[in-house]
This record gives C-alpha cells, sequence and structure tokens, in this order.
C-alpha cells in the first residue's frame, strides 16, 4: 500500500482548508513541503493567531505556567494545564521559538527531580509514564540538546526493565521483587513516544527492546494481564482518541510508526488494517472517544469526521509505507 493511494484531491484539499495546524502538518508530514516554503511559513505564523489558540494562551500566567502550580505533577485535569497543554502545542508545531513556549519549557525544568525525572504529587516522586511525557513534549518543542533533557532521557532509559518494557514501581526494577512481572504497556509507550523524538535513541538497543514489548501487547492482547491501569488492548484501546492521554491504537500506532524496526512488522499487521476500516467512503475519520473540555476543536467531538485526526491517521500510514 501507498499513502498516495489514500491521499486523493479532495481527502487533501480538505486537510488543507482545515484549521492552521492541520493545514500546515498537512504540507510538512503528509506533502513533504519544506518548512521554508512560503506557504508553510504563512500557514505557521497563523497558528497562534486563531481564536481557540489565543484562548489557550490567555490561561498562561506571568510564572509560566497553565492551571496551578502542582498541576505539573497530576494526571488531571486533561486541559488547561501544562501538563497536557505543551504536548498538544507541540503537536501544532509551537518550538521554544515562541516566548511563551520558552517561559512555559522553563517552568517545567523548574521541577525536574534529582535524578532527572519528573514526577507526581505528593509526595513528588519520578515515574516512567509522567516523566515520558514531559520528555517527549521538551524534545518537540526544540529542547532535545538541552543538557537537563538530556538527564532526563538518561534516567528514563536506566528504568527499563527484563522485559524490554517499563513500569512506575520500583519494586519492578532489576533485582527488585516484582523483576519479571509484566511491565506497564502504557508507560512503555510514553517512553518510545519520548525515544522517537531523539535520533541516537530511535534506533539503541533500547528502543528495539521496547518496540518488541509492545508488539508482544498485541501479540499476547486477552492472555496476559499488564501492569498499569489503562495497559489492556481491548474494545475500548481501539477508540480513536486525541489528545493522546490514553493507552489507544492511534498514539500506540503513532509511537511504533516512528520506528524502523517496528514499521517492516507493522506493514503485515492487523493493526494498520483496523485502522483503515475506520475510513468513511471519502477516507476520513471520525473520534470515537472523546474528552469534553476539547469540545471546541473537531477532535472533541464524535458527531463528524475530524481534519486533525484523519491526519494523524494517515501520517502513520505514510510513516509505516513510504
Amino acid at each position: 500500500m501507498s499513502s498516495k493511494t489514500l491521499l486523493k484531491k479532495d481527502l487533501v484539499e480538505w486537510l488543507l482548508a482545515g484549521e492552521p495546524w492541520v493545514a500546515y502538518r498537512t504540507m510538512t508530514d503528509l506533502l513533504d513541503k519544506d518548512e521554508k516554503e512560503n506557504i508553510v511559513v504563512t500557514t505557521r505564523i497563523a497558528v497562534p493567531e486563531h481564536p481557540l489558540l489565543k484562548k489557550i494562551f490567555k490561561g498562561l500566567n506571568k510564572e509560566g505556567y497553565w492551571g496551578r502550580p502542582k498541576d505539573i505533577h497530576t494526571w488531571w485535569p486533561r486541559k488547561d494545564t501544562t501538563f497536557w497543554l505543551l504536548p498538544t502545542l507541540a503537536d501544532f508545531g509551537f518550538t521554544v521559538e515562541d516566548k511563551r513556549i520558552a517561559r512555559a519549557c522553563e517552568y517545567v525544568f523548574s521541577t525536574q527531580l534529582q535524578y532527572g525525572g519528573f514526577g507526581w504529587d505528593p509526595p513528588t516522586t519520578p515515574s516512567d509514564c509522567h516523566s515520558a511525557i514531559i520528555i517527549e513534549s521538551l524534545a518537540k518543542l526544540g529542547l532535545l540538546q538541552d543538557s537537563r533533557l538530556q538527564r532526563a532521557y538518561t534516567w528514563l532509559i536506566n528504568r527499563q526493565r527484563l522485559d524490554g518494557g517499563f513500569w512506575c514501581k520500583n519494586t519492578g526494577q532489576i533485582g527488585r521483587p516484582r523483576e519479571k512481572e509484566p511491565s506497564c504497556a502504557l508507560a512503555t509507550m510514553f517512553v518510545l513516544g519520548a525515544f522517537a523524538q531523539s535520533p541516537k535513541l530511535r534506533n539503541s538497543q533500547a528502543a528495539i527492546k521496547g518496540v518488541d514489548f509492545l508488539f508482544g501487547c498485541w501479540k499476547n492482547r486477552g492472555k496476559t494481564k499488564y501492569a498499569g491501569h489503562d495497559s489492556q488492548v481491548g474494545t475500548d484501546w481501539e477508540k480513536l482518541k486525541y489528545p493522546f492521554t490514553d493507552y489507544k491504537i492511534l498514539k500506540f500506532l503513532d509511537v511504533l510508526s516512528q520506528f524502523e524496526h517496528a514499521n517492516h512488522r507493522l506493514q503485515e499487521s492487523e493493526m494498520v488494517n483496523l485502522l483503515l476500516s475506520k475510513r468513511d467512503q471519502g477516507g476520513r475519520f471520525t473520534p470515537e472517544s472523546i474528552i469534553k473540555v476539547w469540545s471546541d476543536f473537531d477532535f472533541g467531538q464524535k458527531e463528524k469526521p475530524s481534519k486533525w485526526i484523519t491526519l494523524l491517521a494517515l501520517r502513520i500510514v505514510k510513516r509505516i509505507y513510504q
């Protein structure tokens, strides 16, 4: 299969007519346009000027965080807090070139723990999944070479377990009482998302072992109970959803499709067919699970096809078959 087979002219035109972040990502990620092309530059400049994003930035305070200071340490809520807004804004194309994003990143770094990770609260304890989400965001935002982020990556790499996965429980670390229990699939997925942002780590043995673990989760679905509250491949896992706050097919494939070690296996996997089966006759994808507080965005409703969800699905297929 070729991604060009899926990119019909009317579908591309539909995406390019979307919000500026959809149009920008369509140009760069699907159509391979150069970042310096005038139309790409113009579209990217338009992203922060959109009313929905202006509204988001109104909530950024002078200290550099959204919501409350403690929200960087908590999984909930999933909007209007630094923990979830930075990943989404990074996906939309923001970087530290925007002074507001740079300020927010400095706030995040101010919460970094001694060994390099980022953690839950209270008490503030570093955890694999939580740290990985923050690390991936900071890398996407343009801070991959920052020494503070490299320290976080080092801490994360050293958390890998015997089965190649990751788990926040220290008792599950190598040499500890629970070392042979299965890892947390959710945590492993997010860790690989962070690894994918680093050219050095993308083809590392740590990444290969992690990829193999995630394929094992798919192969053993329904047979093995993995650690973590949200780590099972079931009917809920199959639902299309964004932002990437859960262990679901779109994030799962978005992560795996960034690894060369995974793509030849994905070409033969039922997962891709499952994803493609969700298209309508026009090749568009509709959200199947939503977070209601994002209802102002097209991925926050179930009534009609979403340009953003469609873009993400097509980008996955392009990576796998290109």
